[in-house]
């Protein structure tokens, strides 16, 4: 009888390894969402960077809202936040990277 118990459960787990890769081979893909935008061909300069200026705010408010997400989580791992961005400011400047100035009517 133990030996017949034995064959049971060894002949179970190699069933096992037999239909585990067959299982869930099924792999989800999402459909790809392609946003176009039409623009007239009459559109102006000042139009053309007043929608880039438009989507740089955009980029600006979701950068902001993760510069400040990862500001609490530094704080709370008891990082000194101010330091670091005092020292990350003094290694953009001392690369040369400059702000673009915003343009004087623009409002985000």
């Amino acid at each position: 009888m133990p030996a017949f118990l034995a064959f049971l459960c060894s002949g179970f787990i190699f069933f096992l390894f037999i239909i585990d890769p067959k299982v869930n081979t099924d792999v989800y893909v999402p459909q790809e969402v392609i946003y176009v935008e039409n623009w007239t061909l009459d559109r102006t300069d000042e139009d053309i960077m007043k929608d880039r200026w438009a989507v740089q705010c955009l980029k600006d408010k979701q950068e902001t809202k993760r510069r400040e997400a990862m500001k609490s989580l530094g704080r709370i791992s008891g990082m000194d936040v101010d330091a670091i961005e005092r020292e990350a400011k003094a290694d953009r400047l001392a690369r040369g990277e400059v702000e673009v100035e915003r343009p004087a009517g623009l409002t985000c």
